[in-house]
């Protein structure tokens, strides 16, 4: 260090990092600025250097706190806590009006977002597959079980069960249930014909299996899509009580309910309240409660209870011809 160097800060390094804070992001902002403004560049470049100036106000903010006094220092902590904490769920924005989020805490609780349609629902980029599946399914024919006019059916990415598929509409601007109005009314029973014929077909592998057919209330995905799903549950890609309850409470809306709604009502009901998702674990026939998911899969492998009655009712559940309800699995 010289020590003819005037001493500006006068030992301030909380006003040094404020300064080179101020600098950097006034650099990276016009750098990221004139970037955008020139014709044909690429919108993710652009994005990438706002990004650079959010992480290096961040890290500047790191390095100011670390020049606080002990009590200050845990006092400053306790709040940048909090304000972390925040970020991760809420999000943040910087000067353009670009909203950055962990794409993790963003997939777990935008998930099940309450919406009224979902233009109000913002959509994380990973949400975005079976959307670009519906459009271009010829980019993806090998992952593909059946392509349609009207519809595709694929295997779940991550399935809950031994058998999981999708059957998505191939309609545009219908990206989940609350899209859904009467004049798709025909869609959805071209929905949940597929899904029966993939059941069907299931079944004649495997006589003891037992299926449902439904939606999610808010899905985490964009596109809308039926689930078809066996009620074994057997899956490794099961592992939170999210994971259970979308499926095992009034979160899942059965196929045969929503088209009922739609035909006499125009819309369907959506249980989307997140409360739903973090109830106690149940099982999904005999109702007993369990401390964790692998309590819970161990004691459903061996239940023989039968199914809830309102699941025996309106084929709710569909399962081989004259295949005992109670011992199906």
């Amino acid at each position: 260090m010289n020590p003819q160097r005037p001493n500006c800060l006068n030992n301030d390094y909380n006003k040094g990092c404020k300064i080179l804070q101020d600098a950097y992001t006034s650099l990276f902002e016009g750098f990221a600025s004139i970037v955008r403004n020139q014709p044909g560049q690429i919108v993710g470049k652009g994005e990438n250097l706002e990004r650079k100036s959010l992480e290096l106000q961040v890290q500047s903010d790191y390095c100011s706190r670390n020049h606080f006094t002990n009590t200050d220092q845990k006092s400053k902590r306790d709040t940048d806590h909090g304000s972390k904490k925040s970020k991760k769920y809420k999000g943040t924005q910087d000067g353009f009006g670009l909203t950055f989020t962990d794409s993790r805490d963003e997939k777990i609780h935008s998930e099940h977002r309450r919406t009224e349609g979902s233009m109000s629902k913002a959509w994380g980029s990973w949400a975005h597959a079976l959307h670009q599946i519906a459009i271009h399914p010829e980019k993806h024919k090998g992952d593909l079980l059946e392509i349609s006019e009207d519809v595709i059916v694929l295997n779940d990415m991550y399935p809950k069960a031994r058998k999981h598929v999708l059957v998505l509409a191939r309609t545009g601007a219908l990206d989940c249930l609350a899209d859904v109005q009467k004049e798709h009314l025909q869609l959805l029973k071209k929905m949940h014909d597929v899904g029966l014929k993939w059941a069907e077909k299931f079944l004649n592998e495997n006589a003891s299996l037992v299926f449902r057919l439904g939606y999610h209330s808010a899905p985490s995905m964009r596109q809308l899509h039926l689930h078809v799903i066996s009620q074994d549950f057997e899956s490794t890609h099961l592992k939170n009580k999210k994971h259970w309850n979308s499926f095992n409470t009034a979160f899942f809306r059965d196929s045969v309910d929503v088209i009922d709604e739609i035909s006499s009502h125009g819309k369907a009901t959506l249980k989307d309240d997140d409360k739903l998702l973090s109830m106690e674990l149940r099982c999904h026939r005999c109702r007993s409660a369990h401390p964790n998911i692998p309590r819970l899969k161990s004691h459903i492998g061996s239940c023989q209870s039968p199914f809830p009655a309102y699941l025996l009712q309106n084929g709710r559940l569909v399962h081989a011809p004259g295949e005992p309800r109670n011992n199906a699995q």
